[in-house]
């Protein structure tokens, strides 16, 4: 913007020019400095925590990378990414999203491809996780919870959850939207994306007295006051309650369970890919998944990071092994506008 006070003479514009000649050479140091530096777009308190403990020290600074958190919420995350891809460089090496955003993203053609010549550790991730430019962090099933000291006979499905001595006991995040109706789709259809099943099973779920709590950590004293007794959350939250001395259970509902995925990306304009495909490459290091698997009850997303001790009894699937799915980003991508306006009108605000 021109300064409307001060109109430069041409003497002025020789001085400044001189002196961004004396610059040049401590621009020049500072981005040979930057070359090595990463730039995570990541959320923020235990997140961002254990990536500094598991990933940023441990890891990448003998390797002479120099990590920089950018801490923020995801929706302003995706959108800066959006708005930043015309740019020649962008202000992120990495962009922590859920894996729904990791698909929207690589569809807008906002990301780096990624393989294992450029990040190594890609050729341990499981199949069933693999993604062409979002690489997965850490991932976790959503189960029904309960309190074991008050229910001996804890839900086996979704559809148990309609029992009439459940009536005004069930408890679910309200932004949760998404993921519970594909719950309830996969239960009545053997797909995640028939919403039309979907929304009439959550009317009679809704009916039978379903309690809506603000965020996750709402929970907790709902289940210790008795309020609830059974909830819809991922198997991860139950290990960190349990951890902290708060008595739930997981169950996984044998018609599947829907997998949530947290992972990262590297933006095409992404200013230190070499520095982003190092950090890449470390999150899938074993070390780096078991410490997340210690604190968060996520499960590691590779086949070489077994769980051993208490971490690895509490997080060990059960057997047989249950149905694992994934949502089928494609649809559920188009549908999440109608499915939570739909879940507004007619769920938390009914």
């Amino acid at each position: 913007m021109p300064d409307p006070i001060h109109h430069p003479t041409m003497p002025r514009r020789a001085v400044l020019a001189a002196g961004a000649l004396l610059a040049a050479p401590a621009l020049l140091s500072r981005r040979a400095d930057a070359a090595e530096t990463c730039v995570v777009g990541t959320w923020g308190g235990d997140y961002a925590r254990l990536l500094r403990e598991n990933i940023d020290d441990p890891i990448l600074k003998p390797l002479g990378v120099n990590v920089i958190q950018d801490v923020g919420d995801e929706t302003p995350r995706y959108a800066k990414l959006t708005a930043q891809h015309m740019l020649p460089h962008g202000t992120m090496d990495i962009a922590c999203f859920g894996a729904l955003n990791g698909y929207r993203a690589t569809e807008a053609g906002l990301l780096e491809p990624l393989d294992a010549t450029k990040v190594p550790n890609l050729k341990h991730v499981l199949s069933y996780l693999n993604a062409p430019a979002f690489v997965p962090h850490i991932y976790s099933a959503q189960v029904i919870v309960y309190n074991p000291t008050t229910v001996s006979n804890p839900p086996q499905s979704f559809a148990d959850l309609l029992d009439p001595k459940w009536k005004g006991k069930i408890g679910m995040v309200s932004t949760v939207a998404p993921w519970v109706m594909m719950g309830a789709s996969l239960l009545e259809s053997g797909t995640t994306t028939d919403f039309d099943k979907a929304k009439a099973f959550m009317l009679k779920l809704n009916a039978n007295g379903l309690r809506l709590y603000p965020e996750t950590d709402a929970l907790a004293p709902a289940f210790k006051s008795g309020e609830i007794e059974v909830g819809v959350i991922w198997l991860a939250r139950s290990f960190m309650w349990h951890n902290a001395g708060f008595p739930v259970k997981g169950q996984f509902p044998k018609e599947g369970a829907i997998l949530y995925v947290s992972g990262m990306v590297v933006p095409k304009n992404a200013p230190n890919k070499d520095a982003a495909f190092k950090y890449m490459n470390a999150l899938l290091d074993p070390s780096a998944q078991r410490g997340f698997a210690a604190h968060m009850g996520y499960l590691p997303t590779v086949d070489d990071a077994p769980l051993g001790g208490d971490v690895g009894e509490q997080l060990s699937l059960p057997q047989p092994r249950p149905k694992l799915v994934t949502p089928d980003y494609p649809v559920i991508s188009k549908a999440m506008p109608d499915l939570n306006d739909w879940w507004l009108k007619n769920i938390q605000h009914s």
